[in-house]
């Protein structure tokens, strides 16, 4: 019997890379060779999940691949290496990240096979337009001035390229329950809505709260570029100075622990921590509201204060205060009177409670990774 062989073409980023780790998982537990493109620095996690790994050519800067793969700059350029995998080893099914659909359409047009696109953040259709909503938080910028037609025909994409282009026949697996998804009820059947991906991969690693029995709040600027910023998290930490409470800052990259010295002794801060595992245990959860951290909050029933930092992350604040699953801050209204103010109102509302707690019950319920990975499998012919 032939074991089928899964492609998975990810775009380099965690909040895109981190929903797939237990859907590999799952995969190879069922007996599927999984192939993972992926950005440099990423392979390893995936290999850890089980996946064979294959590296998009280019620069090591992740953003830089991940402008390359959406459309931003040439598309082409990254897929290489991995047009030279599948020559020797073609896919049975193919499944992409949804935001490099461009590329993903080339890869289905070159190897025929069912396709998946993989969403970590909102879908579209007719009725709800990421890309529209997106539109009206950012100012326009400069115009792409890739030819797209030329880097298809390089390619070896000719022809009817609205056929080849077409998303009709792929289905599509959303990480995020339909009642989190604007319009959700809109959706036809080809989406499966998923929820949160959270196995054994993601849930790994274990974290104890202090033994005050205070409450206990993260905060996390999430994993991007936008993590350098030691003025919000002094601002955080003054916010609750004294105060009883316990506030765990992770910083990522952007920020060294040293930077924010002295803090007050109820503050701790740390590049990294699983944040699953202190979730679990938090009454509130400052973010910028990417839709990883998002899930993560929801699944762990913790309500949230969205400070978001760019155009995707407004629209995923704006979905959050409409369910009033927690509040917004303006980057431009952060000083510690109003941190605290909309921490302690999330909170201790115990509507805002309720509505957070039925919320994860969605996330609970979706599927998760064992439904993302029967859904591709179904695809086999």
């Amino acid at each position: 019997m032939t074991i089928p062989h899964v492609v998975l073409a990810t775009v380099p980023g965690y909040g895109h890379v981190t929903p797939l780790l237990d859907v590999v998982g799952e995969l190879v537990a069922q007996g599927v060779r999984v192939t993972a493109a992926c950005g440099t620095g990423f392979a390893p996690m995936l290999a850890d999940a089980g996946a064979a790994t294959v590296e998009y050519e280019g620069p090591a800067d992740a953003h830089a691949v991940a402008a390359a793969l959406t459309g931003v700059t040439d598309f082409g350029d990254p897929l290489g290496p991995v047009l030279a995998r599948l020559a020797d080893d073609p896919p049975d099914v193919l499944g992409f990240d949804a935001t490099m659909w461009l590329a993903g359409r080339v890869l289905a047009h070159l190897f025929p096979c069912p396709t998946v696109q993989l969403s970590p953040c909102f879908v579209s259709n007719a009725d709800f337009s990421l890309p529209g909503r997106v539109a009206a938080h950012v100012s326009a910028g400069e115009p792409v001035e890739v030819d797209m037609v030329a880097v298809l025909a390089r390619l070896g994409v000719v022809g009817d390229l609205g056929a080849v282009l077409s998303d009709s026949r792929d289905r599509k697996v959303v990480f995020l329950p339909r009642e989190f998804q604007f319009a959700g009820d809109t959706f036809d059947d080809r989406h499966t809505f998923v929820g949160p991906c959270l196995g054994p991969r993601r849930l790994a690693g274990s974290w104890a709260p202090p033994a005050d029995g205070n409450p206990v709040l993260l905060v996390s600027l999430g994993t991007s570029s936008f993590n350098d910023q030691p003025a919000f998290f002094r601002a955080c930490a003054r916010a609750f100075e004294g105060l009883p409470w316990n506030l765990v800052l992770t910083l990522g990259s952007g920020t060294d622990p040293a930077e924010l010295e002295p803090l007050p002794p109820n503050v701790t801060a740390h590049r990294w921590l699983p944040h699953p595992a202190v979730l679990a245990h938090a009454a509130a959860f400052v973010c910028p509201g990417g839709m990883g951290s998002i899930m993560e909050s929801l699944s762990c029933s913790t309500p949230m204060v969205v400070v978001p930092q760019h155009g995707e992350q407004e629209v995923n604040a704006e979905r959050v205060v409409e369910l009033g699953l927690g509040s917004r801050l303006s980057r431009d209204d952060l000083t510690p009177e109003t941190i605290r103010d909309a921490v302690l109102t999330v909170a201790t509302d115990p509507a805002t409670a309720a509505r957070v707690r039925a919320m994860s019950t969605h996330c609970q319920t979706a599927g998760g990774h064992q439904r993302a990975a029967k859904e591709i499998l179904s695809t086999l012919p």
